[in-house]
């Protein structure tokens, strides 16, 4: 049996460090964080520009969220282990 090697597409620095505060975050509370949550701990002033940051990760594979589900931004499981690596 051969191991498959994950490869998602890079991320900046910015993004790399909200994708890790969300993951920790679902690790902690078992639950994605809403995105007034993501705006709080970022001092993001909107909810439109805590998303100018999620869509580009759930596009890239990092996160996934479900249109109009409140608390369902979460990584996805090839980006947690990639992160892992």
């Amino acid at each position: 049996m051969t191991t498959q090697e994950i490869t998602l597409p890079p991320i900046t620095p910015r993004q790399r460090e909200i994708w890790q505060w969300i993951a920790d975050y679902h690790a902690r509370e078992r639950i994605g964080p809403s995105v007034r949550d993501v705006a709080k701990a970022f001092r993001i002033a909107s909810p439109n520009g805590v998303m100018a940051h999620v869509r580009p990760l759930v596009k890239r594979g990092w996160l996934e969220s479900k249109r109009n589900i409140a608390r369902s931004i979460i990584p996805t499981l090839e980006a947690l282990s990639h992160a892992a690596e």
